[in-house]
């Protein structure tokens, strides 16, 4: 009989005392034969000393000098554990996995090479609400969750291919991730590594697979005081403008974007949406320069 395969599971950690708690108990319940769990503490504070206090030799800790962002963050975890696991699964330090996720990831990974990432069935922390069967990008960058708000319990129960998926959590295997290359730190500190990472992988004719039978409830942009706040709103319109720099506006395609762009502007009403926009306008004519350089660099 062949053995399971080896998965890591990377938890990249700042300043999540009030929720590591129940996301490592979750992960030490998974039911599946072959899981060790890491904790990367991103230079956050004294989490790593109660990890290790409340879970001694059972979850291994990873101690960052600063924070990496999660980007920095996963690399550097994945590195860690790359000589010893076949698949690792990257789990936000807000999420709480059913026992049984794990299998159904593996299998699935497992079972096509052009697999290169999949992703979970995210619910809200009512356990109900669907949050997550997979991304959709639109053609200004604006990324949203399929099924989101959906209640039904039988709603995309289908396994399938999707343009991303969110990276709450995610499982690829280590051959993937050294081929690929590391996730973009220049996502700092979060939103958007993992929807780069997927257009990655399908440019590649690797494919991204949602796994609804794998499972789990996430406390949704928990570190940065939830989706609607001013400081989530400009680190993610940070983010989605590397993120056009790099894959949307290049090859004659600024056009596309720039009107897909002012259509939806035009369609926002409050200054509290308008304004992180706004802020983060100031930052593409740098990260286009820098994409620039890096396609001609020789």
């Amino acid at each position: 009989m062949r053995a399971p395969a080896r998965v890591s599971a990377v938890v990249v950690a700042y300043r999540g005392e009030d929720c590591i708690d129940a996301c490592l108990r979750a992960l030490l319940a998974t039911r599946y034969p072959a899981l060790d769990v890491l904790v990367v503490d991103n230079g956050g504070g004294d989490l790593a000393a109660a990890v290790a206090a409340g879970y001694g030799d059972r979850v291994s800790v990873l101690t960052l000098d600063r924070n990496h962002g999660f980007a920095g963050g996963a690399n550097r975890g994945i590195a860690a554990v790359a000589g010893s696991a076949d698949i690792v699964a990257l789990v936000n330090q807000d999420c709480v996995v059913d026992p049984d996720w794990l299998a159904p990831m593996a299998t699935q990974l497992l079972s096509d090479p052009t697999i290169g990432v999949v992703g979970a069935r995210l619910l809200d922390s009512d356990g109900v609400t669907l949050q997550h069967a997979g991304g959709v990008v639109a053609a200004n960058g604006l990324t949203s969750h399929l099924g989101r708000g959906d209640v039904a319990a039988g709603a995309f129960a289908e396994t399938s291919d999707v343009e991303y998926v969110c990276g709450a959590l995610i499982a690829l295997r280590v051959d993937t991730w050294r081929r690929l290359g590391p996730f973009d730190e220049g996502y700092f500190p979060a939103y958007f590594e993992e929807v780069d990472f997927c257009v990655r992988l399908r440019a590649a004719a690797m494919r991204v697979v949602y796994v609804p039978a794998s499972r789990a409830r996430h406390a949704e942009a928990a570190s940065s005081a939830g989706s609607a706040s001013r400081l989530f709103l400009r680190r993610y319109h940070r983010s989605r403008l590397r993120f056009v720099a790099h894959h949307l506006i290049g090859g004659g395609r600024g056009a596309s974007w720039l009107r897909a762009e002012a259509a939806w502007l035009l369609r926002l009403r409050r200054w509290h949406d308008i304004a992180p926009v706004l802020g983060a306008y100031a930052c593409l004519p740098r990260l286009l320069l820098h994409r620039r350089r890096e396609v001609t660099a020789p």
